[in-house]
């Protein structure tokens, strides 16, 4: 039984002068969604298409499926693949693509219905893509790709040009995905989905590898923990923190209270809040991984 579908051992890639990958290790495992966050440049296209057996590695190991990409093609039968700007055959419709698609995989054309109905393209499917928006064209990309349910799913941005109805959908699709057992991975600037949805994160900066864990790992990390309690009974609240010396900042937002903790206690912070008589509506982690991402970002930069 494979129990890592993705495995990248200390891959470097050289352009030229230009060092794209530095020593990139990365595992994607099954019944999990892994996610590589970086800015633009970072290397994350580049280890994509290495992982899917489109370039050369100029050094380091990839494994997909446990089998090598360059010398066993038969496993691409098994992934889903979701290139950025997806370059499709204006020529065809969309239903004639996946026909093909079908076809080639050894699939049964009842699947086209079933992917259709998912990216919200049962509509459209017999218009020509030249004709289709961005939007649209990714879409069928999407849908080409889940065609036949994979082992494997890679999925490189596959959000650009797509609306939140589908995003909806492809968060929901991923998630049955990975409670059958397969494996996603994806790169994705759309950090919202990121966070809704995966398990492990890789964050690629100047080609390495500079955080792995999973997203509340590195908001904790990069943010610290910042507790938000609501309640109307501010002054209280403050009043019998005040002597906790695990709460190293507090500030009110109405009637939000921002609590930023020293260390993991939030059991015992709302345990204490109970017994001490304060009526709380509601207590939560901040989870706001797009702040989290910009600190470790600016962090990756100084450490560079």
């Amino acid at each position: 039984m494979i129990l890592v579908s993705v495995r990248a051992e200390e891959v470097e890639k050289f352009y030229g002068n230009k060092h794209a990958l530095r020593g990139v290790s990365l595992e994607a495992e099954n019944g999990r969604i892994t996610s590589i966050l970086g800015p633009n440049g970072a290397g994350k296209t580049t280890l994509i298409r290495i992982i899917m057996g489109l370039i050369f590695p100029s050094r380091g190991k990839v494994e997909v499926l446990n089998k090598d990409p360059f010398k066993n093609k038969k496993i691409f039968k098994e992934i889903g693949y979701v290139q950025e700007l997806p370059n499709l055959p204006p020529f065809m419709t969309g239903k004639e693509l996946l026909e093909m698609s079908c076809r080639i995989k050894g699939i049964d054309k009842s699947e086209i219905k079933r992917v259709l109905e998912i990216v919200g393209m049962e509509d459209s499917a017999n218009k020509k893509i030249a004709k289709y928006s961005k939007g649209m064209t990714q879409r069928i990309a999407i849908a080409e790709a889940i065609l036949g349910n994979p082992e494997l799913l890679i999925m490189d941005e596959p959000n650009i040009g797509t609306d939140p109805s589908l995003n909806y959908n492809m968060r929901e699709m991923l998630k049955e995905m990975r409670k059958d057992g397969k494996s996603i991975l994806m790169t994705s600037h759309v950090l919202d989905d990121v966070k809704k949805v995966s398990d492990d994160v890789y964050l690629i900066f100047n080609g390495k590898v500079f955080f792995h864990g999973s997203p509340e790992d590195l908001i904790k990390k990069f943010l610290g923990v910042i507790v938000i309690v609501e309640s109307d009974d501010k002054e209280s609240i403050k009043s019998v923190i005040k002597d906790l010396d695990y709460i190293t900042n507090i500030k009110f937002d109405n009637k939000r209270i921002i609590l930023k903790l020293k260390e993991d206690r939030r059991e015992d912070l709302i345990h204490y809040l109970v017994t001490s008589g304060i009526k709380i509506r509601s207590f939560y982690l901040d989870d706001e991984l797009e702040e989290a991402y910009l600190m470790a970002i600016k962090e990756a930069s100084k450490s560079d």
